[in-house]
């Protein structure tokens, strides 16, 4: 099971490093309409992206369902830090909300609440 959850998060990471050279490409001048779309940088992010729903693919076969969207969803969070990293973007307030909602809702998905509720002792509140 962990080298699933090892899979789940190099599908990330490479996905990651697929758009920041998207990213990074489209921000270029290119001469011609193919040389935006075939060259070097933009064919290897797409070569990433097939890399990346292979570990993906893997994940999946041992990973719950439930767990996976999590650390999928975090993707948008890497690219937010990388970018402000790698090409000094500055994050816009709406992607630092955007991200912590993501962080929110990965915690949300993950707590058991009946558990938590028991623990507390509210479970007579909560119709437990």
């Amino acid at each position: 099971m962990t080298i699933s959850y090892l899979y789940a998060v190099a599908s990330v990471l490479v996905a990651v490093v697929g758009q920041l050279l998207l990213k990074s490409e489209a921000g270029r001048e290119h001469s011609s309409f193919l040389g935006k779309y075939l060259n070097v940088r933009v064919i290897t992010a797409y070569v990433l992206m097939v890399v990346s729903l292979f570990f993906n693919a893997l994940a999946l076969r041992d990973l719950p369902l439930s767990v996976l969207p999590c650390i999928t969803s975090t993707s948008f969070i890497w690219i937010i830090i990388l970018s402000a990293v790698c090409f000094k973007e500055k994050p816009t307030v709406k992607k630092v909300v955007g991200a912590l909602l993501i962080i929110v809702g990965i915690i949300v998905s993950r707590v058991d609440f009946q558990e938590l509720s028991a623990a507390i002792g509210l479970t007579a509140v909560l119709g437990g």
